[in-house]
């Protein structure tokens, strides 16, 4: 499912970057051919540079200096949030009443914060950490970006 835009499904044919990625994510030389001669057979390997009979109905645009860094949420996918204005956001929900853009924390709780050690470090997690807890949303998943950058922050994490 692609929910930021309507689809249930994204689909882009792969083409030499493609393949530059897979070999780049250590697949094996005889799985690359095998997936190059399949595709080439199939005729699913795009060459976008032959201009092989592909034909847009759309030219779309975008300046992406005009472009600005946002999250979602806090609770809700399609809620976004400025970049900027991320920690005030949450802070100001944390204390409202249960619900959207609530979490429902009585005020004596809000600075409330648990100590922890992990491999001998000692921690602290308070409302507002940020935490890896699991890539499970179709709205990741159907972005490659976000899922290579997930799997990076995972690898970090570790």
């Amino acid at each position: 499912m692609a929910p930021e835009y309507g689809a249930t499904m994204g689909y882009f044919p792969p083409d030499a970057e493609t393949l530059n990625y897979l070999r780049l994510t250590n697949r094996s030389s005889d799985r690359m051919e095998v997936i190059e001669k399949t595709l080439r057979e199939q005729g699913l390997l795009r060459d976008y540079k032959a201009n092989d009979n592909i034909k847009f109905t759309d030219v779309l645009e975008l300046d992406l200096s005009k472009v600005e860094p946002c999250i979602s949420g806090p609770k809700r996918p399609h809620d976004r949030v400025p970049l900027s204005n991320v920690k005030k956001d949450f802070n100001d929900c944390v204390p409202n009443k249960m619900g959207f853009k609530g979490f429902g924390v009585p005020a004596e709780k809000v600075n409330l914060t648990h100590n922890f050690k992990y491999n001998g470090e000692e921690h602290q997690l308070k409302h507002g950490s940020v935490v890896l807890a699991a890539i499970t949303s179709c709205t990741n998943t159907s972005n490659p970006d976000v899922m290579i950058a997930a799997g990076l922050v995972a690898k970090k994490a570790i």
